[in-house]
């Protein structure tokens, strides 16, 4: 059976044209060449938004946990993720808007871990399936240097590493640029060598996806909490 070429016997046709792009990629001939680029959190990594919030809150930050956004960071959380200031620093602004000197940056660091549930173990499966395959898999992440910690002890769920699931890591605060600008884009493009049109880019974001498709990148949003593992059924067998 051809790449995927089973995968409709189940499932209508997708009509809409962002996550049509992602089963025209994965139709499109062999293997060799491809790459999928993961967003991670709410894609690979599972998030609870009220979690977060209401750990800012339990230290007294409400106007912190009100920017707290699963798509696109604001105010010091989008400096620090963009790369343009440090933790420290970051943990000073927000003391400074909720007014809470007495609060620590690792009770920062902690009530922003709360946003981070779990990486299913099916995932990195599936990831392990792909690279078997001979896909190359890589990441892109709007992130965090305090995040990024909790987020690669999720990774040896399996008793692995992050670094033995992707060909490349390519995360915001390392490229001083953030999802959903062109320039991030064109760095991983510049960086690892993808080709877009041999490229499937999966993130919950609509901006981004949008992005990555306006670049020739194949592209496949999730809904909130849905298991995309369908997309790879096939060449995972």
């Amino acid at each position: 059976m051809g790449f995927l070429s089973g995968l409709f016997h189940s499932r209508d046709k997708p009509t809409n044209s962002t996550n049509g792009s992602a089963y025209r990629f994965l139709f499109g001939g062999s293997n060799s060449g491809k790459t999928v680029v993961f967003d991670l959190g709410g894609v690979l990594v599972d998030l609870d938004i009220d979690r977060c919030t209401g750990a800012f809150r339990s230290l007294g930050m409400d106007a912190v946990a009100d920017l707290i956004n699963p798509y696109y960071p604001a105010e010091m959380i989008g400096r620090l993720e963009h790369g343009v200031i440090s933790f420290h620093e970051a943990c000073d602004e927000m003391r400074r808007l909720s007014g809470t000197p007495e609060v620590t940056d690792a009770q920062i660091a902690w009530a922003y871990g709360q946003f981070l549930v779990r990486i299913p173990v099916a995932k990195l499966r599936q990831i392990d399936a792909l690279r078997e395959r001979g896909i190359r898999t890589c990441v892109l992440s709007n992130n965090n240097p305090a995040s990024m910690k909790y987020i690669r002890r999720m990774f040896t769920a399996d008793g692995k590493t992050m670094d033995d699931y992707f060909d490349a890591v390519f995360l915001s605060y390392e490229l001083h640029e953030l999802k959903p600008s062109e320039a991030i884009f064109r760095k991983v493009i510049a960086d690892s060598g993808v080709i877009p049109s041999e490229t499937l880019f999966i993130d919950d974001g609509r901006k981004n996806v949008d992005a990555a498709q306006a670049l020739g990148f194949a592209v496949y949003m999730p809904a909130p909490g849905e298991d995309f593992g369908h997309l790879f059924e096939e060449i995972t067998r």
